[in-house]
């Protein structure tokens, strides 16, 4: 029992500190609730979006493609886990492992890079929306993840660039990952908090849905990426690179600083991109 537990503290501390971000933005929301009473004008409103957003769930409408497409990548990335595992517990095989995780990161982000330019191109078409409390607190965490997300890559860069003079394979990985995670990062949250004013502007829009089959697969792809972030990261960046650079202890602290607020930035990205998919092909207040 004890060395399951062992086994599974890794993996579930990020978890565990996701939670208690996502319990105290829950409990934040709930107190600015309290005391504020709505007209009857409002409720009756709120019930109106709440049946019209019930009816955009239930429908995949010009989603089919991005959803396929992400379905074959996200099940090409659990085999790829499930290698990097197979190879980490080998000894002989680490280099191998740790090889093969890079290259997924390097593929997940580049797609994701290019998937959220298109996108924001595809998205031009849409009028901007005002912009609603619920939607604005969301946007505000995401930006805590993103400075999270920039704080660990910059740590990781470091000792890589001064490690490439040696010629080593890891380090021009660990480089290369760190740079395109900055990159990736930056240009997603850009495209959420631009995304999150957008809305339909005529029966066009709601009918061609411009955008919508990127939006699904960069939701599930960010899901990859989550999954990525919360079982491999740990064991995968934990690296004799880093640890001969800033020594085990600091390295530790790190890790478990930055780890979580990396895995509550892809789960809430995941959760901003299925707003955007609900509601930005529905009329609202401009």
């Amino acid at each position: 029992c004890r060395s399951t537990a062992k086994y599974l503290a890794p993996f579930l501390f990020p978890c565990a500190i996701e939670y208690s971000l996502i319990a105290g933005a829950i409990f934040y929301k709930m107190f600015q609730k309290i005391g504020h009473v709505r007209k009857e004008s409002e409720r009756l409103e709120k019930m109106r979006q709440a049946n019209t957003m019930t009816r955009h769930f239930a429908e995949c409408h010009r989603s089919h493609k991005g959803l396929f497409i992400g379905l074959l990548l996200f099940m090409a990335t659990l085999v790829s886990m499930c290698l990097f595992f197979i190879f980490f517990a080998k000894r002989d095989k680490r280099n191998t492992a740790l090889t093969l995780y890079q290259c997924t990161e390097l593929v997940l982000l580049t797609l994701s890079t290019v998937t959220c330019v298109i996108t924001m191109i595809r998205l031009r078409v849409l009028p901007i929306s005002t912009l609603s409390e619920e939607v604005a607190f969301d946007d505000n965490l995401l930006l805590v993840g993103l400075i999270g997300m920039i704080f660990y890559d910059l740590f990781l860069l470091v000792p890589a660039l001064e490690a490439l003079p040696s010629g080593k394979i890891a380090a021009k990985l660990f480089a290369a990952k760190a740079l395109l995670e900055i990159l990736q990062s930056m240009i997603q949250v850009f495209f959420i908090l631009e995304a999150s004013r957008r809305c339909a502007g005529s029966q066009a829009d709601v009918r061609n849905k411009p955008g919508r089959t990127l939006i699904t697969f960069l939701l599930i792809l960010n899901l990859a990426m989550w999954f990525v972030n919360t079982f491999e990261v740990k064991r995968a960046d934990n690296n004799s690179i880093h640890i001969d650079y800033y020594t085990e202890m600091a390295w530790k602290i790190i890790t478990h600083i930055a780890l979580p607020m990396i895995v509550f930035f892809r789960f809430h990205s995941t959760v901003c991109l299925s707003d955007i998919w609900a509601n930005a092909y529905r009329f609202r207040t401009r």
